[in-house]
């Protein structure tokens, strides 16, 4: 079916090698690329799952942690800041534009 004036292109998605007649702006013919096999079996990709979820598992614990953690380093900063400004003994804080 390849005429002197069809040229073939790979599609950029599937990988699918096209014939296209550029007189008649068809694509006239066409090749399903070839099934890509992972080559794990059934029982090799269930133990991958499983790992994939422990590891899903401790980062989820290791946020969790993080984020209480941010709790309490927060509240420290904020009682420092507020000690801080007690012992200012009310003398106004200077903003960047009074300092022009």
């Amino acid at each position: 079916m390849a005429d002197q004036g069809n040229f073939k292109v790979t599609c950029p998605h599937c990988r699918a090698l096209i014939e296209i007649d550029p007189e008649h702006m068809l694509a006239v013919g066409g090749e399903a690329p070839a099934a890509a096999k992972e080559g794990l079996s059934f029982d090799e990709r269930m133990k991958k799952l499983e790992e994939d979820k422990k590891n899903a598992q401790t980062k989820f614990e290791e946020s969790v942690r993080a984020e209480k953690n941010k709790k309490e380093v927060l509240e420290k900063k904020f009682r420092e800041l507020a000690e801080k400004a007690k012992d200012d003994n009310g003398i106004p804080m200077k903003r960047d534009i009074d300092l022009d």
